[in-house]
């Protein structure tokens, strides 16, 4: 257990050795994991088969078609599931995709802590208000000063120190990148001044302690960082930089042959000349992704103020601007918020609250037959159980049935586990889920939610 209370169960990245195809299912609308094994070639005396067209992997919209769990049915089922001790308190609701019924519940409005869930609310703010290709610019700039790079941070985290994009951050820009944006434009500078960019108010959001940086679950929240702050870009768990936007300062001075002492961060907006050019950040889906499947909450913290700086481009964001931002985005596509505290955008805050409730409503927003292509995005970014992301090593034993077709949000704190996703049951019917779990050890809730949601699956409970 780090600092502050924060479990994090930290061990090896955990590889996966197979191939996973998406594979459309019609009449439930979502996707699911398979094992494909490739041939070469064809047994003697049988004739090739026609060529197939290329795959075209995607989400479908949840229909109607399929058999509905009884919800009495369901509750026999889950309900003992539920009460074991390694639950804890649990609240909990379970709802049909295709019509939006309850299926189950567990005083569903409690306001409880929600821990990473709270970027479902974030992702789901960012893809109904920004294009799915939005990018954070980092702007390189002449200043004033003769021989003096200035630039100007955009709110990019993801950017890489190597010549190519970080495992973590696909499509990232790079400092080789942003060097040789430099050198084209013929200035040869003698130092580089960083502006303080569109951020303003404190880098650690409330709750916070300092000592989740060295934990590698945090970074303080500036508008330009390399790898999210990670001292290591391939390592999730990787301890974070104290100060990161000196360091990405200082390797982009490397990559133009100056020394570290000729980096200074600006207190307040620099005056610059010429624009020399931008590197952007990857698109607004594949940033998601990121922030979804490794759970990174620099990366979330900056999102939803990106969100907040496009409301209000005349505003510096602070943690309480883009919380706020969030909160009134959800509020407009219809989902009542009035029981909802957020102190930030990526549940590190112990002090936020949000219930089974709205998590399973924001999540239809998504699962629901009305849902864009856009915002289907977002489940399709979801960590796949015991294949990606935080999931990567669950779904074994008792819920293995699970593995593959539970599609879901983790969140930990100290005596605080979340599970809030989608998943298709065996008859083909698709539900969103949202389970909140307190007062009991992360290390033997989190397979007591992983059973919830695999039974979900199992069952056709009709």
């Amino acid at each position: 257990m780090s600092a502050k209370g924060v479990w994090r169960g930290r061990g090896p990245l955990w590889r996966v050795g197979l191939v996973l195809v998406v594979v459309l299912v019609l009449a439930a609308g979502l996707v699911t994991a398979a094992l494909v094994t490739d041939v070469d070639g064809d047994p003697p005396g049988v004739e090739a088969a026609p060529a197939l067209p290329a795959p075209a992997p995607g989400l479908e919209a949840a229909t109607a078609d399929a058999p509905a769990p009884d919800p009495a049915a369901l509750g026999r089922i889950l309900g003992p599931l539920a009460d074991v001790p390694a639950a804890g308190d649990l609240t909990a609701r379970v709802v049909d995709d295709a019509t939006g019924q309850v299926l189950w519940e567990r005083r569903p409005t409690d306001a409880r802590v929600p821990a990473s869930t709270v970027k479902l609310l974030t992702a789901v703010a960012a893809l109904s208000r920004l294009p799915a290709d939005a990018r954070a610019d980092t702007v390189l700039a002449e200043g004033a000063e003769p021989d003096t790079l200035v630039v100007v941070p955009g709110g990019d985290p993801t950017m890489s120190g190597g010549a190519e994009a970080g495992p973590l951050f696909p499509g990232a820009g790079t400092i080789p990148r942003a060097a040789e944006v430099v050198r084209s434009a013929g200035l040869r500078p003698a130092r580089i001044v960083v502006d303080p960019g569109p951020y303003t108010g404190p880098a650690l959001g409330p709750g916070w302690s300092p000592a989740e940086i060295a934990a590698g679950n945090i970074a303080p929240v500036q508008p330009w960082m390399l790898d999210g702050g990670r001292l290591d870009p391939a390592d999730v768990y990787s301890p974070r930089s104290p100060e990161p936007m000196l360091a990405a300062g200082r390797a982009l001075a490397l990559a133009l042959d100056l020394g570290p002492e000729r980096v200074r961060l600006a207190e307040a907006p620099v005056q610059a000349g010429r624009e020399l050019g931008r590197v952007p950040s990857a698109p607004l889906t594949e940033r998601l992704r990121s922030m979804l499947l490794h759970s990174d909450n620099v990366l979330a913290e900056t999102l939803c103020r990106e969100v907040a700086l496009d409301r209000s481009p005349e505003k510096r964001a602070d943690f309480a601007a883009g919380t706020a931002a969030v909160l009134e985005i959800l509020a407009e596509r219809g989902i009542d918020v009035s029981g909802v505290h957020l102190d930030d955008c990526s549940g590190m805050s112990p002090g936020n609250r949000v219930s089974a409730a709205v998590l399973t409503d924001v999540l239809r927003l998504a699962a629901g037959p009305d849902a864009t292509r856009e915002m289907r995005d977002l489940l399709d970014a979801l960590p796949i159980a015991a294949a990606s992301g935080t999931l990567a090593d669950r779904y074994s034993g008792p819920s293995a049935s699970g593995a593959g077709w539970v599609r879901a949000k983790t969140g930990t704190l100290s005596d605080t586990s979340a599970l809030a996703g989608t998943v298709t049951s065996a008859d083909g019917r698709t539900m969103s889920f949202a389970l909140l779990s307190s007062g009991t050890n992360p290390a033997a809730a989190r397979p007591a939610l992983d059973r919830i949601a695999a039974a979900l699956r199992d069952c056709g409970c009709r």
